[in-house]
């Protein structure tokens, strides 16, 4: 992935600002004329509406007419804690490339983001969620499948690589306390309206209700109150359900809690989603691939789970919840989460429930024709460690096998 120093991107705004000018100019003596009072217009009544993200009420009507935003945000080493993951009304998560999942924070509208990052590299699986919602799709850079995705469908992103400072800002203060460049670049709903403007694009547009919300039974028995979602050996994130504030609390992989350094709370989701996807490898050996065309998952609310169907169908088809039986699934109202979750060698699931018994799951997706079977990704893994071992025995000081070898002879 590129970098991108502050200072370039710094350049990239001078530049798109490059030709403005100020007007100014001495105040007027005249004498004004006096005009007869207008009588004020009277305050139009807020048309109260729902947010299409969580069904939830929007009783002043501000999301209405108003495009989601999805903000790709960076995971992994030194990227904790993140901005804006409480404040999302939608994570999805799911391996891209590499063994971290990546992570997108879906907002209802710009004006409902505070701060959101460290904004990473758009990624096409991420996308094919975001596009059906008509979303405004926020990273900095993108790799080569997420750049021929929005091509082909002539959609236009805010991509930090060309609206720089426009779109996007550095935190300074988290740099010097140690983290890594790419992990401080942020942005906020005022920024990407400046990027929406280098390029005439609206934050206003059609969306649609991301499921079929309802009001659902408790269920007969708390039969979930823990999920451990293994995307790859050393990445193990964890969901824990609050009896008292009816919502799953997430966990980094290191155990600590997820939080949200913008808004100060850890993020809790109503409804936690885990999609069966079929999962393979694409033409550049190592970016991963999924069947989106739909498969079984998981739903966990209120303590309990059911194994669900889903499908969806090409980049811009939404995703369609089922229960076994084909009846639409009823969504509870409030935040949700959604693991892309490929049951290849290195992934897991555990569900537990309340009396820490734990649950038999569905099997695990089929791999795709371009998928690495678990024995054969064993045995590479195997040969992997052996090769590291060797490279770190050829690389001990001669000294210490110096005195080995003198230990040795003076012991014999």
């Amino acid at each position: 992935m590129r970098r991108f120093p502050a200072a370039v991107l710094a350049a990239t705004l001078a530049l798109s600002l490059a030709g403005c000018s100020f007007f100014g100019g001495e105040p007027s003596s005249a004498t004004p004329e006096t005009s007869p009072t207008a009588t004020p217009e009277p305050t139009p009544t807020p048309v109260p509406g729902i947010n299409m993200l969580t069904g939830e009420e929007d009783p002043d009507g501000s999301l209405r007419g108003k495009r989601p935003v999805a903000v790709q945000i960076r995971t992994g080493d030194g990227t904790l804690p993140q901005w804006g993951i409480a404040r999302a009304d939608l994570v999805i998560e799911g391996v891209t490339e590499g063994s971290t999942a990546g992570m997108l924070a879906v907002f209802p509208s710009v004006d409902s983001i505070s701060k959101a990052g460290p904004v990473a590299p758009g990624r096409d699986l991420m996308l094919q969620f975001a596009l059906p919602l008509n979303a405004i799709p926020v990273h900095i850079d993108k790799n080569v499948y997420a750049y021929n995705l929005l091509n082909v469908l002539s959609y236009q992103d805010v991509d930090g690589y060309h609206t720089g400072t426009a779109a996007f800002a550095f935190d300074a203060d988290r740099q010097a306390s140690g983290y890594r460049e790419e992990n401080c670049w942020y942005t906020t709903g005022d920024l990407i309206q400046g990027g929406l403007g280098l390029y005439g694009t609206s934050a206003e547009g059609d969306t649609i209700q991301l499921f079929d919300f309802g009001q659902r039974p408790d269920p007969e028995t708390r039969n979930a109150t823990e999920l451990h979602i293994t995307f790859s050996d050393g990445d193990t994130e964890g969901f824990y359900y609050s009896v008292n504030d009816g919502v799953y609390f997430k966990t980094n992989t290191d155990g600590s809690e997820a939080m949200d350094a913008d808004a100060g709370q850890q993020a809790a989701f109503t409804n936690v989603f885990v999609l069966y996807a079929s999962s393979g490898v694409k033409d550049d050996g190592y970016t991963r691939q999924y069947d989106l065309s739909g498969g079984t998952g998981l739903y966990l609310t209120r303590g309990g789970w059911q194994e669900i169907r889903w499908t969806k169908g090409d980049a811009t088809a939404p995703l369609v919840l089922t229960d076994l039986e084909g009846n639409s699934l009823t969504v509870n109202r409030g935040k949700s989460f959604i693991g892309i979750w490929g049951g290849y060698y290195g992934q897991a699931l555990r569900v537990v429930a309340e009396d820490g018994t734990e649950q038999a799951l569905p099997a695990k997706p089929a791999l795709l024709e371009s998928g690495i079977s678990d024995e054969a990704a064993a045995q590479a893994k195997q040969d992997y460690d052996a090769y590291q071992a060797q490279l770190a025995a050829q690389m001990q000081p001669e000294s210490d096998s110096a005195g080995e070898g003198d230990t040795a002879s003076s012991e014999g």
